[in-house]
């Protein structure tokens, strides 16, 4: 069974209200779980399906994308679960999803520094051979000959994949030690409609 007390627990004390301003389990089709405290449920339901939606229609592209391909060998199954990562950088804040089992995600909402004038929001799968977002290189330079507004620009930018860096970081940490607890406890999240709370 599912220990949603513990599970809320343990989301709301890694929640800091401005690196980490919240965090919830759900399901892919948005069946929110647990979630951290204390918590705005309608704005929460609505951060929830507008995640299920975007986390649906990439795996259906992955699914016609499999369907479309001359390789025959692939089946369009095999493409079903094979997103691991969804990551929406938002003009306030970031969102980051992260698959913990087959019928479960992990979602951060982070907190993110000024965005830069023009800024356009961005959407970024990642299947499971896929490389991480954002790589985890650091060392992101700005030239000599710069001028001082694109430096600045940078400087913006910089700030920005810093603090979704450490996201990553602590979704995948997060993540990390609850995938444990559940093999741990060799807790295995059921299809929707058979959901066992305690």
């Amino acid at each position: 069974m599912l220990n949603v007390k513990g599970l809320t627990e343990l989301l709301t004390q890694n929640t800091d209200n401005k690196l980490c301003k919240r965090w919830w389990l759900m399901t892919p089709n948005g069946t929110l779980l647990a979630y951290s405290q204390p918590a705005n449920t309608r704005d929460l339901r609505n951060q929830a399906a507008m995640i299920a939606l975007s986390w649906q229609e990439h795996e259906l592209a992955k699914i016609h994308e499999a369907h479309d391909a001359e390789d025959e060998d692939h089946d369009p199954a095999d493409f079903v679960d094979h997103i691991r990562a969804l990551t929406i950088e938002g003009e306030k804040n970031n969102i980051i999803a992260t698959r913990l089992q087959s019928h479960m995600l992990l979602v951060l909402e982070g907190g993110v520094p000024p965005r830069r004038q023009g800024f356009e929001p961005k959407t970024t799968v990642e299947g499971t051979d896929d490389d991480q977002y954002p790589p985890d290189d650091p060392n992101l330079t700005i030239s000599k000959d710069a001028t001082i507004s694109s430096r600045a620009s940078s400087t913006i930018s910089s700030a920005a994949i810093s603090v979704l860096r450490l996201h990553r970081k602590k979704l995948e940490t997060l993540a990390n030690a609850i995938i444990d607890e559940f093999e741990r406890t060799g807790f295995e999240m059921p299809e929707e409609g058979v959901l066992k709370f305690f």
